[in-house]
């Protein structure tokens, strides 16, 4: 099966095909789980919390713990339990959290703990218990203030942050991937997404502008949480611009056809990624690519899809590093850039290839879009900064 799915892969007919298939089904069920949630919301009249109203309920949610963590405390002096898994950019997780005290941490990767292991479900209660360990053990060093998780129904139970909580911990999880696949299925006896722990955790953190609903649903209160880039992976190299247009990323769903009509219209795109001939390049290269071309390209869409968008790492990656970046036009952009003077977006192949020949005529305007992207990262899309409006909301830290 696998060498049929392969040899079909390689047929041109048959790739466009498959990604037309699963850019379909992505559509229909994102945008029918958003029905049924706001379907859900409407006949119970709900009102789900956000601005003051969420910090109110918050507030009141975790009010005990706070009184007995005497908050807010300075920034820096709290103590923080990070349960996260390694697998690529999180490495800047803990190193984020550290400005605002003590992170203890718990990688279960580097601990034998692999989710995508066959024999997952039966080591999945033995990780949960390392995991309680390891809080105790740091909470008995030093009350722990607040739990930032990157969990989800697969890997933790809800007993787990319960227990947690318990012990004076404020829980909070994020995640930057929840407009898809979501509730998801049921394995072992939850949820996979994080759905299966919405009720437990005190503040979901989304990337998704419009999924607190989903998150209420579930017995969760929820906040917008994009994601961000770091200062010190990202920044400006004063180096000459080897490429005029770059992309970096993996070559399926619609992307192969945006670099063909790019190509056909004249205009030659460099790729990065795994699929495209030059292939895929360390996290480390990825800065000195940006500074190296005059546009660097971005695709919006999830999965296989190209209208069904999110907000993308790169999206902040690009940007704080001070180069120019042209992505597809999504809503949610608005809310954390000035689209047309920090970044700009396109529509189709089309307006792409227009938009693009006019930056490569205009070095002034390019050079402009380029400062103020750097300028609005560094002051609003840090990690650090991430966590302060997080910890605000919580009352961990005065505002």
């Amino acid at each position: 099966m696998t060498r049929l799915v392969t040899t079909l892969q390689r047929i041109p007919l048959a790739s466009r095909a498959n990604a037309s298939l699963k850019s379909w089904l992505a559509e229909r069920d994102a945008a029918a789980t958003m029905r049924r949630y706001e379907q859900l919301a409407r006949t119970n009249q709900w009102k789900v919390p956000s601005g003051e109203a969420l910090r109110s309920a918050l507030r009141s949610r975790i009010v005990e713990r706070a009184r007995r963590a005497d908050w807010p405390r300075p920034v820096g002096d709290l103590h923080i339990f990070l349960p996260y898994s390694l697998c690529n950019w999180e490495a800047v997780l803990p190193e984020s959290l550290a400005p605002f005290g003590e992170v203890s941490v718990f990688e279960w990767r580097s601990q034998g703990f692999d989710e995508l292991a066959p024999d997952w479900l039966q080591r999945r209660d033995e990780m949960n218990r390392a995991m309680l360990a390891a809080f105790e053990s740091a909470r008995r060093r030093r009350p722990i203030d607040v739990v930032v998780g990157y969990l989800s129904g697969n890997n933790v139970a809800p007993k787990v942050l319960q227990q947690m909580a318990e012990g004076g911990a404020v829980i909070t999880n994020f995640c930057f991937d929840d407009k898809t696949c979501w509730p998801g299925v049921i394995r072992g006896g939850r949820h996979t997404s994080t759905a299966g722990i919405a009720q437990a955790v005190d503040l979901n953190l989304t990337s998704d502008p419009n999924g607190a609903v989903r998150y209420f649903a579930h017995g969760g209160l929820a906040m917008f949480h994009p994601e961000a880039a770091d200062p010190g992976s990202y920044f400006p190299v004063d180096v000459g611009f080897e490429f005029d247009v770059s992309f970096v990323g993996a070559c399926y769903g619609w992307r192969p056809r945006l670099i063909a009509g790019l190509h056909r219209s004249g205009i030659n795109v460099t790729c990065f990624g795994k699929g495209w001939p030059r292939g895929a390049i360390a996290n480390e290269q990825m800065n000195g690519v940006y500074a190296r071309s005059r546009i660097n390209l971005g695709c919006g869409g999830i999965g296989y899809s190209r209208s069904l968008l999110c907000l993308k790492g790169r999206d902040f990656e690009v940007p704080m590093a001070g180069a120019l970046y042209l992505t597809q036009d999504n809503p949610e952009l608005a809310r954390v850039f000035d689209v047309g003077r920090e970044i700009l977006t396109y529509r189709d192949i089309d307006d792409c290839a227009n938009t693009i020949r006019c930056l490569l005529q205009d070095s002034d305007r390019a050079a402009d879009i380029r400062r103020g992207a750097r300028m609005r990262s560094v002051k609003d899309h840090t990690y650090e900064a991430r966590w302060s409006t997080v910890l605000r909301m919580l009352g961990a830290i005065g505002l």
